[in-house]
């Protein structure tokens, strides 16, 4: 009885670079949220900052300071 053998392939470059880009934007959502727990208001702006340069950078992504404004916003029930 013949069997069949799965040949994986290397990732593609296009998946290394979003996980890549997923990790940065958790990253800065960290940091935030570290910042907004410390009640450190100058961390908290600088990141603000900082991610304010990453959506610049980045247009052709959702913006990540819509996903930090969101996080203040209520939960739906």
């Amino acid at each position: 009885m013949p069997t069949l053998t799965l040949i994986t392939s290397a990732p593609s470059s296009e998946s290394v670079i979003d996980e890549a880009a997923a990790a940065v934007r958790a990253q800065y959502v960290d940091h935030y949220l570290s910042d907004v727990r410390r009640g450190d208001v100058i961390a908290r702006d600088w990141t603000l900052y900082e991610i304010g340069l990453y959506d610049a950078a980045n247009p052709e992504q959702p913006p990540l300071m819509d996903e930090i404004d969101g996080l203040h916003l209520p939960a739906a029930a």
